[in-house]
């Protein structure tokens, strides 16, 4: 005899129900992290990042400042703020950049904002920077990573800085000629500050 029985009409009804059970429940599940998902987006960001930041920041940190406009935008949690030295004086060659971008996470499938953008924080960090190879940091912030270079006396100085603050990431890259770690790490210190403090 056969080890195999023959399916019965009951064994197919059987086999029809658990699985509209369990398409149910898959929809269920989708339908209610869809909710919870929509119920929790980021927050937005400022229209102008670099005015909620502070302009004079920009202008004191990078000589002969300009804002890269192609590069300055806001859109829903994503904002970002570019200026580099165009235009020196005759006679000056001091340049640099600096480069700030915010993201803000919402909530997904009841993960929230936070631990979304901590996440995001603990992958950014195992990579690089304007300013080399991140590391951890401390001081600035909830969590962050830090990075720091420079060419020595007379030559180009960078630093670079992400860092978490509930559910905003915020990427600071600065880099300026002539200048020291110390001087650019002070810079990035100051731009994360008054991040901080205008970015509500």
């Amino acid at each position: 005899m056969s080890p195999f029985r023959r399916a019965t009409k009951r064994d197919y009804l059987l086999a029809l129900a658990v699985s509209l059970v369990m398409i149910a429940a898959a929809t269920g599940f989708v339908m209610l992290g869809d909710r919870y998902t929509r119920s929790h987006p980021p927050a937005a960001a400022p229209a102008d990042l670099c005015s909620a930041i502070g302009i004079p920041v920009f202008e004191r940190l990078v000589p002969a400042a300009a804002r890269v406009t192609e590069a300055t935008y806001s859109s829903g949690g994503d904002a970002a703020c570019y200026y580099i030295t165009r235009d020196s004086p005759p006679g000056n060659d001091g340049y640099g950049l600096l480069h700030v971008r915010l993201l803000r996470y919402g909530g997904f499938f009841w993960r929230s904002g936070t631990a979304r953008a901590s996440n995001a924080l603990d992958h950014v960090c195992d990579g690089p920077a304007v300013a080399g190879q991140l590391h951890d940091a401390t001081g600035l912030g909830d969590e962050a990573c830090a990075a720091d270079s420079d060419e020595g006396p007379g030559g180009t100085g960078a630093s670079s800085v992400i860092l978490r603050r509930g559910a905003d990431v915020i990427w600071i890259d600065y880099s300026r000629h002539p200048a020291t770690t110390a001087q650019t790490q002070q810079a990035v210190v100051d731009v994360a500050m008054a991040a901080l403090a205008g970015v509500p």
